[in-house]
């Protein structure tokens, strides 16, 4: 994977990196935010054909995301792992955590 060194660069790649898991990602619909202790916000949405977008959600999410961006930049290098980061409050993460997981694990 691209070392990222900032989460535009990342939420602009997910669509495409997420192309190459999209049979693993069919029936598996959700929508997620991801708020930044900084102040920003990302969304991305999974469609049940398994296409990914990236911006406004058409829903509400089904999880939202709180953390730093250094720390979410930290997990998505793989410098930090993400269960330990919920563990010890590095982020945090509201809703369906079940479709959060899931995620993860698909990507």
């Amino acid at each position: 994977m691209r070392n990222y060194t900032d989460l535009e660069t990342f939420i602009a790649d997910f669509p495409a990196l997420a192309a190459g898991a999209r049979d693993r990602l069919k029936g598996h619909a959700g929508a997620f935010r991801l708020e930044t202790r900084e102040g920003r916000v990302f969304e991305a949405e999974i469609f049940a054909d398994g296409q990914v977008a990236v911006g406004s959600l058409s829903r509400s999410p089904d999880c939202v995301v709180t953390s730093s961006e250094s720390d979410l930049l930290a997990i998505i290098q793989g410098r930090l792992n993400p269960a330990k980061a919920l563990l010890f409050g590095k982020i945090r993460a509201k809703g369906d955590l079940l479709k959060l997981t899931a995620l993860i694990a698909l990507l």
